[in-house]
């Protein structure tokens, strides 16, 4: 049901713009969320690729000290295919590895240790035992290719890595092949590119000690997670990024690459910012930015509808309204030129002011058909008036002429009927409305020129008159006022007493009911409530019967000796126009 009849204010839900809100919004919301997932993605790969792009930079760092650590094993690997020969002879053996390690300044000690940790095959030229050490012994219960980093080894004035790896014949392990590298050697050379370079550099091995670092030790270590063991990032040949926050309370991204799986790792720390490269959006902003597209989508639409539409329609409201009101006619459209100005609100201002010009035009010739009709009509009631006093005139000549009381008493009673039609003719014809006739107006004038209440007051009858304005209709007027004639002439004709008085009152009862009162004192002679008394012969209480008929009301006679007393109650009708037959 609309809500927006008449001057009440429409519920906002209804209003054009929100209803088009309202449309808009459920036309953007999948277009929202097909955003967001795009976002999501676009989000998800742009970290996918700033992670290959860390590892790579990570392993660019690292490549002086992947290159260093791959040459033991390349090493370790050549010795390992001919150390089964040079066994045998345990002196020949160590001759040849202290050549190898002579022609090649990098390395320190290359050597051949059997399963009881004692080495009589190296580049030394005596034997060594490293059967005390806790790391060898795990090694030969658990037999793998291990780097550790010792501070000293076989007399060594600097700390090394030393890399040992298992040497099997037919699948059993015989002993290791142990090469060891001075860490300068590792990390000496950095060609970094300064404009991507990680703010600290390690390589570990797989049990979790650092092998080299490029900064000071100490600033390595609080460089690193804080909840995360070394251990943990070496898994397998699995690259990967984190970020986590460093024992220094830093947030930075870890990036780990494999030199040797299982064996060796890098671990380059970055800041947080480096992740992004300037190119990724956060999970924040790549849902936010969907929603104030929406909002400036909705801001957009609500400009245009309320500047377009909007603003031009309550314009064209107002001008109808004072139209409706005053009859002001509107400025056609294109009076003033607008640059906001559509053509489809023009087109109905323009239809508007067409319809305003033809109503206008319509009621001024319907005003002058009603002026002619009410002229005329005037003219008809003065002409019946004019008719009727010049009835009366004659009669009252012939009243003159008349010898007999009967008779002059007969024409008198008629030529008062007579003027009380005049009294309605002239009434109707003074007034300013000919459908409304205002009965308390037509029945003091009536009084005034009845011939019977004129004789009277000669006699000495006090007249009261307690009359309300009550509006009734012409068809209602004519049997009112010759009610109203019938009742007085009746009335004065037995009017006595010691003080002859009469009343006359005409009251509304409510809104559409009245009451007629007429009642004089008489005297106790003429009291004949049978007519047995008097020679009259009933005619004016026959009429005042008919004429309550009429009106399609009631009566009541109260007849004592003291006084008469006639009390009418009719309904007040409006005018009821005759229906037009077209």
């Amino acid at each position: 049901m609309n809500d927006c009849s008449g001057m009440k204010e429409c519920p906002r839900h209804q209003r054009l713009t929100a209803r088009v809100l309202m449309f808009l919004t459920l036309a953007l919301v999948p277009l929202g969320i097909i955003g967001m997932v795009q976002n999501q993605r676009l989000n998800a790969e742009i970290e996918k690729r700033s992670e290959l792009t860390l590892l790579a930079l990570t392993e660019q760092a690292a490549s002086t000290e992947k290159f260093a650590i791959q040459r033991i094993f390349g090493a370790a690997r050549a010795i390992d295919a001919t150390i089964g020969f040079m066994l045998e002879d345990p002196a020949a053996c160590s001759e040849a590895l202290g050549r190898f390690v002579n022609e090649r300044s990098q390395f320190t000690f290359v050597g051949f240790v059997d399963l009881d940790g004692v080495s009589q095959c190296s580049s030394e030229a005596h034997e060594m035992d490293f059967s005390g050490h806790e790391m060898f012994e795990d090694l030969v219960e658990n037999p793998r290719r291990i780097l550790e980093v010792r501070d000293e080894s076989n007399g060594a004035e600097e700390p090394v890595v030393l890399f040992e790896q298992p040497y099997t014949v037919n699948g059993t392990v015989e002993g290791f092949v142990a090469i060891s590298l001075p860490v300068r050697a590792i990390s000496d050379v950095s060609d970094h590119d300064a404009e991507a370079e990680p703010v600290t550099l390690i390589t570990f091995s797989s049990t979790g000690d650092i092998l080299t670092t490029e900064n000071n030790p100490q600033l390595a270590q609080a460089l690193l997670p804080a909840d995360i063991d070394l251990v943990d990032l070496a898994v397998g040949d699995q690259a990967q990024t984190i970020t986590a926050e460093s024992r220094s309370g830093k947030e930075l991204v870890y990036a780990v690459i494999p030199i040797v799986p299982d064996v060796a790792y890098a671990l380059g720390s970055w800041r947080a910012d480096a992740s992004t490269n300037g190119g990724s959006v956060s999970r924040f902003i790549s849902t936010l930015l969907p929603f104030l597209m929406w909002l400036a989508s909705l801001f957009v639409a609500w400009f245009i509808i309320d500047r377009f539409v909007v603003q031009r329609i309550k314009l064209l409201n107002t001008a109808m309204q004072d139209f409706a009101a005053t009859r002001k006619m509107p400025a056609p459209a294109g009076t003033n030129e607008r640059w906001d100005e559509l053509a489809e609100i023009s087109e109905l201002q323009n239809v508007f002011s067409t319809m305003a010009n033809d109503i206008v035009r319509d009621e001024a010739m319907q005003e002058e058909r009603l002026r002619e009709k009410t002229i005329l009509l005037k003219e008809v009631h003065h002409r019946v008036k004019n008719n009727l006093q010049i009835i009366s005139s004659i009669m009252n000549m012939q009243i003159r002429k008349s010898h007999e009381p009967e008779t002059k008493r007969a024409l008198t009673q008629v030529q008062d009927r007579i003027l009380g039609l005049s009294g309605v003719h002239r009434t109707l014809y003074q007034a300013e409305n000919l459908t409304e006739v205002n009965a308390a107006a037509l029945i003091e004038q009536l009084v005034q020129q009845s011939s019977a209440i004129g004789s009277a007051n000669g006699n000495g009858v006090d007249i009261h008159m307690d009359l309300e304005p009550v509006i009734i209709f012409p068809d209602q007027a004519v049997p009112l006022t010759m009610l109203v004639s019938e009742a007085l002439t009746n009335g004065m004709k037995y009017v006595g007493g010691d003080a002859p008085t009469m009343s006359i009152s005409l009251k509304l009862t409510d809104a559409t009911h009245a009451t007629l009162n007429v009642q004089n004192t008489c005297c106790g002679a003429y009291y004949d409530p049978d007519g047995v008394k008097s020679n009259s012969t009933g005619l004016g209480k026959q009429l005042i019967r008919a004429f309550v008929a009429q009106l399609n009301g009631t009566m009541h006679v109260e007849e004592t000796e003291e006084q008469y007393h006639i009390q009418v109650s009719f309904d007040v009708e409006s005018f009821k126009a005759e229906t037009p037959d077209y």
